[in-house]
């Protein structure tokens, strides 16, 4: 299982950005923060996808 599936790693992630951007405003670090997890939640998505696919693949 990659890491972006697992919640503990990601909020690491997260919480890695955001503590780069200490001495940003609010918005620029919520924007940061948007993009960082849409990111994460397309891994997420596409992940699925792929096991999904190879899985009704297998039962054919």
């Amino acid at each position: 299982m990659p890491w972006y599936i697992n919640p503990i790693s990601t909020r690491k992630v997260i919480n890695r950005i955001a503590s780069r951007y200490s001495c940003a405003s609010l918005q620029d670090l919520q924007s940061v923060l948007d993009r960082a997890t849409q990111n994460l939640w397309k891994k997420q998505e596409c992940y699925y996808k792929k096991n999904q696919q190879s899985r009704d693949a297998a039962d054919l």
